[in-house]
């Protein structure tokens, strides 16, 4: 395995929290300089974002954090996992259609309830119409 995929590799499992160069080159046993090329490198797409403090060491220098996560559920968003961007925001596959799932569900059940009340207000008005009308 190569250092850029053992520190994709932990920036991915560490999903959100950020690592300086150093704490990344201790990690992985290579040089600082080293690391800091791999890191530039990993910048360069669009799941790594620079950060400006370490949770390994708590220092304030740039770090690099994986980002992705679904929006829904909060987990990482893996390379290969079936997810989808929308309007800047990631969804797994699945999340999005449980998003979409409980808006038809909840569409159907006030539409039940809707048609509900107004097939008994139809039995009101027409059980209104069958009795006599001795009250005059």
């Amino acid at each position: 395995m190569t250092p850029t995929d053992t520190v994709r590799r932990l920036l991915i499992d560490a999903a959100g929290e950020p690592l300086c160069d150093a704490c990344l080159a201790l990690a992985c046993s290579v040089t600082l300089g080293e690391m800091r090329r791999v890191t530039e490198e990993l910048l360069t797409t669009a799941s790594f974002q620079r950060r400006d403090s370490c949770v390994s060491c708590r220092h304030t220098v740039p770090a690099i954090a994986y980002s992705a996560k679904c929006v829904h559920c909060s987990r990482a968003v893996l390379p290969g996992d079936d997810a989808l961007h929308i309007d800047g925001d990631i969804f797994h596959a699945s999340c999005l259609m449980r998003l979409a799932s409980d808006e038809t569900i909840r569409k159907s059940r006030k539409l039940s309830q809707k048609s509900q009340r107004l097939i008994a207000e139809a039995q009101r008005r027409m059980r209104g119409k069958d009795e006599p009308s001795d009250a005059a």
